[in-house]
């Protein structure tokens, strides 16, 4: 429920509520979370940043009795934060477009301009402080190479933002783009369809569209759903909580009208503080787990599936030299002496070197190179729709793993469970 939509809606809080305000204190609260007082517009705010990757999250909370530090040993972070961000002044507040990533910059007398990065995305999130050069000054999370090849994360390495998702843009987004999408998804729900094909669409925000166009329409109406999500993803916001039997289930800073239990909120930091307020950190963990291991497991099927087929189909390219292998054998068989291993000959594709298996006869190694060719002009046959089948399935594989991460109740985590099992990725 953290998602892109939410972080926005963050981000337009902070700027009206600390932007310009002074770092009075940073507290380490546990190995992952971090707690700010800030002193801006006449008052103390207080500023929450995890990153667990349960929830990982930035807002602000009421009381301060919430981000009293640890009492354990400082961290280098925290030792970190305490240099570069205490007594520095937030410059700007700024969101990666689409993205679940706020950079928070900050400008002090003594040591200038650093930035705070908070990375709200599922186990890769992080908390990363940055020079004014873009160099990592240090990390909640350290990553090296052995971790991650492409995105190092260390002290004075240059930092590198989570890759961009290839999908389509919102904000060039149209309604005509939107209809082609549709077009190419005919059967698959509108919810899936829209989250797997726009960058910056939760699943929750994608059921909330698909719930209103399902109240207005029988018919998914691209001008409509294009329409939602723009009415969803800006101001004026309209925070709230969503319950399930008295518990908190989801959260936006939009009316989730696909509930039937909800309560409103003056602000995101408010709704966020209440669903979090009453929901331990490892609420669903323990549920989740199992389910990402079953379904990875059947991703890693998949995948062994897919590449066999892939190294089948690049076989069944071979068909021509394997058909004339074996004439060329028979061609050339009363040259070819015992345990020969290749032979060389001249053929209408050009000189062609032609590996023989020493232990059998020329006419033998003849029969081998036919059965060769028959069975990869059979695969040339069959293959490549087992291979485009496959890749579906692989990639099917990938968005349930996906849903899973961003799944944050019970509703949305049984709907993985239907969709896994109905896809033969894990067992009731």
């Amino acid at each position: 429920m953290f998602d892109a939509t939410a972080l926005q809606a963050i981000a337009a809080e902070l700027n009206e509520t600390i932007l310009h305000g002074r770092v009075q204190d940073v507290v380490q609260l546990d190995a992952l979370s971090f707690g700010f007082e800030i002193y801006a517009q006449h008052a103390r705010r207080y500023l929450y940043v995890t990153a667990h990757p349960d929830d990982a999250r930035i807002h602000l909370v009421a009381r301060s009795a919430k981000l009293r530090g640890s009492g354990q040993a400082p961290s280098p972070l925290l030792l970190s934060l305490r240099k570069h961000a205490e007594n520095a002044f937030v410059d700007s507040i700024t969101q990666l477009p689409n993205e679940r990533v706020l950079k928070i910059q900050l400008d002090h007398s003594a040591e200038g301009v650093a930035t705070l990065v908070v990375e709200t995305i599922g186990k890769y999130s992080n908390i990363i402080l940055i020079d004014a050069e873009g160099i990592v000054i240090d990390a909640v999370k350290r990553v090296d190479s052995n971790m991650n090849r492409a995105r190092v994360i260390l002290p004075r390495k240059k930092y590198v933002p989570p890759p961009p998702q290839s999908k389509l843009n919102p904000a060039t987004l149209t309604a005509s783009k939107l209809d082609r999408v549709l077009d190419e998804n005919p059967d698959a729900p509108l919810w899936q369809t829209l989250v797997k094909n726009i960058a910056g669409v939760s699943p929750l925000l994608a059921r909330e569209v698909a719930h209103r166009i399902s109240l207005s329409s029988p018919e998914f109406p691209s001008e409509k759903i294009f329409n939602y999500l723009n009415d969803l993803s800006r101001a004026p916001w309209r925070p709230t909580v969503a319950y399930e039997e008295n518990d908190p289930a989801a959260f936006a800073p939009y009316a989730l009208t696909h509930f039937t239990n909800t309560r409103p909120f003056d602000s995101i930091s408010q709704a966020i503080e209440a669903f979090f307020g009453a929901t331990p950190y490892e609420s669903y963990a323990a549920v989740k787990e199992p389910l990402r291991v079953q379904i990875a497991e059947g991703r890693d099927k998949l995948a062994r599936k897919r590449d066999a087929l892939a190294q089948e189909q690049s076989r069944a390219n071979d068909i021509e030299r394997l058909q004339i292998s074996g004439e060329m054998i028979l061609a050339y068989a009363y040259q070819i002496k015992p345990r020969q291993e290749n032979l060389r000959a001249e053929t209408e594709i050009g000189e062609l070197e032609i590996k023989l298996d020493p232990s059998l006869s020329a006419v033998e190694n003849s029969q081998k190179y036919f059965r060769d060719y028959h069975r990869a002009k059979d695969s040339a046959a069959r293959v490549p729709a087992l291979l485009a089948a496959a890749n579906a399935e692989l990639e099917y594989a990938e968005q349930m793993l996906n849903d899973l991460e961003e799944a944050e109740n019970r509703a949305e985590i049984d709907a993985v469970i239907q969709a896994a099992s109905t896809a033969g990725l894990i067992k009731n």
